[in-house]
């Protein structure tokens, strides 16, 4: 593996704590995402062409998108809910940079937002939603 990929994963293994514990809080650290951006900038350039991952890095990633996803939804305040919103969508789009090429699509399956389908179901909660996606995973 690549000396930089594991420098890379130690930083973001430390910058993933001043990430998250603040998120409990329903507080965005700037600073710390805007490291953690820069450094999945670097990833995607320097994994382009990778068939493997190191596993810790994969779960760094994964733990603070799903911890940013899941404290989104404790957010009371709309001006704090955008800010969260507009974190998650930059994360799952570094997210799509670094992973989309070794995450195969199948050519026929048009993906859908979750916007999409609760306007579609009539489901007014996104918790309900994916609730019942895990349900179809049991």
């Amino acid at each position: 593996m690549n000396t930089r990929v594991e420098e890379i994963t130690a930083i973001l293994d430390t910058i993933s704590i001043e990430i998250v514990v603040p998120l409990r809080r329903k507080v965005i650290d700037e600073t710390a995402f805007s490291k953690l951006f820069e450094l999945m900038d670097e990833l995607q350039s320097l994994l382009c062409d990778q068939n493997f991952m190191p596993k810790k890095l994969v779960k760094i990633l994964f733990h603070v998108y799903t911890q940013l996803d899941m404290q989104a939804e404790y957010v009371r305040s709309e001006e704090v809910k955008k800010e969260f919103i507009t974190y998650l969508t930059i994360m799952r789009s570094k997210m799509r940079g670094i992973f989309e090429e070794r995450v195969p699509l199948n050519a026929d399956m048009k993906e859908i937002s979750l916007k999409d389908i609760m306007e579609s179901s009539g489901i007014t909660d996104q918790r309900e939603v994916i609730d019942k996606f895990k349900k179809l995973y049991e």
